[in-house]
């Protein structure tokens, strides 16, 4: 191997000494510079809490529709994106998806388990065959024993081991009290900000939930199918009141005093 010292005594002139002793200290002081900008910014990424919003669907799964041509699919990733803006730089926030594609339900927990998230939202719209159906549920992932009732709702498909490609079944069992407690202070700060329509609460075996390595909840709001709802929910006002509450919730949760 060729030393630095022995290229800079022997091969490089003497006349040009000085330039290259120049170039090699503004080199080194880039190299330093890039460096310790790097340790920075990661230091400045790692003091952030870390949320994964996931709009549902995408892609040619469009999700339920509404009575007027309504996708599922539109609604959630506008309200993912409002929440991500009400939530600014306090926080690092990434979607699973920016655009209209689909990605499959384990890619989806898979972000936020990469990320090493602190969150995981889930974000959906219900669909039902009776346009009566109405309200706002906020879901936590909840083992169904043989007695409890079927799951009937129109979201992502529930748990069971025929459907779930992966070994994550396990892992947001030991996150459920604190995924509850995030799923009742959404369901509180929506009913606040919120007054016309009912938020409920409710534990279900969710696919897209199992796998999540850190407190998760899924959040259907209202139902596409029920056409006073689809007005509402193509509101754009309506869904940034959805975004301030939900982005509530989470600051609070995230929060010092509730850790």
């Amino acid at each position: 191997m060729i030393h630095l010292s022995f290229i800079f005594n022997i091969i490089i002139p003497n006349q040009m000494k000085p330039l290259f002793a120049l170039i090699i200290c503004l080199l080194m002081s880039i190299c330093f510079i890039a460096t310790n900008g790097n340790a920075e910014l990661d230091l400045f990424y790692g003091e952030k809490k870390i949320i994964v919003l996931d709009p549902g669907h995408g892609g040619h799964d469009k999700g339920a529709r509404g009575a007027d041509g309504t996708f599922e699919k539109t609604i959630t990733l506008n309200l993912a994106k409002m929440i991500a803006d009400e939530l600014g730089s306090k926080y690092r926030t990434s979607l699973t998806r920016t655009d209209d594609y689909l990605l499959s339900i384990p890619d989806r927990t898979a972000v936020a388990n990469h990320m090493g998230a602190d969150l995981f939202v889930s974000i959906h719209v219900g669909g039902s065959f009776l346009h009566k159906a109405s309200g706002i549920t906020v879901y936590y992932f909840k083992e169904m024993s043989d007695t409890d009732i079927t799951f009937n709702g129109a979201t992502s498909e529930t748990y069971s081991p025929d459907n779930d490609p992966t070994t994550w079944d396990d892992i947001q069992k030991r996150h459920i009290t604190r995924s509850r407690a995030l799923a009742k202070l959404t369901q509180t700060h929506i009913n606040d900000m919120i007054k016309h329509m009912e938020t409920g609460i409710e534990g279900v075996p969710l696919v897209v939930l199992s796998g999540a390595d850190m407190p998760a909840i899924l959040i259907e709001i209202g139902y596409i199918s029920n056409p006073g709802e689809e007005k509402k929910l193509c509101d754009t006002q309506i869904l940034s009141e959805f975004a301030k509450a939900i982005s509530k919730a989470i600051d609070i949760f995230l929060s010092e005093k509730n850790q």
